[in-house]
């Protein structure tokens, strides 16, 4: 069973863990961004979301897309491990 209670809030840049879900970003992220791991169970589920609505930089570095910017409260990137990298979906208004 996959355990959605998995929190954490950051505000600064830095490499996000394998097994924490759900990630809360409160305020501007530049420079390095927020980097997801290197590897996975396969299937591994992360869901990233910016309360603030300055910039918050997700690098691209192991996953299917480019550096992605969100820009308000609200914005989010879901992300699921398919055993090589991570394929991300977004929503940003």
């Amino acid at each position: 069973s996959v355990a959605f209670a998995t929190t954490t809030s950051v505000a600064a840049a830095g490499s996000l863990d394998a097994t924490t879900f759900l990630t809360v970003a409160t305020a501007a992220i530049a420079g390095g961004g927020l980097v997801l791991p290197s590897t996975a169970e396969t299937g591994a589920l992360k869901l990233i979301v910016a309360d603030t609505g300055d910039n918050v930089l997700v690098k691209g570095t192991n996953a299917t897309t480019g550096d992605i910017t969100m820009t308000n409260i609200g914005d989010m990137i879901w992300c699921v491990f398919n055993g090589t990298e991570w394929a991300i979906g977004r929503s940003l208004t």
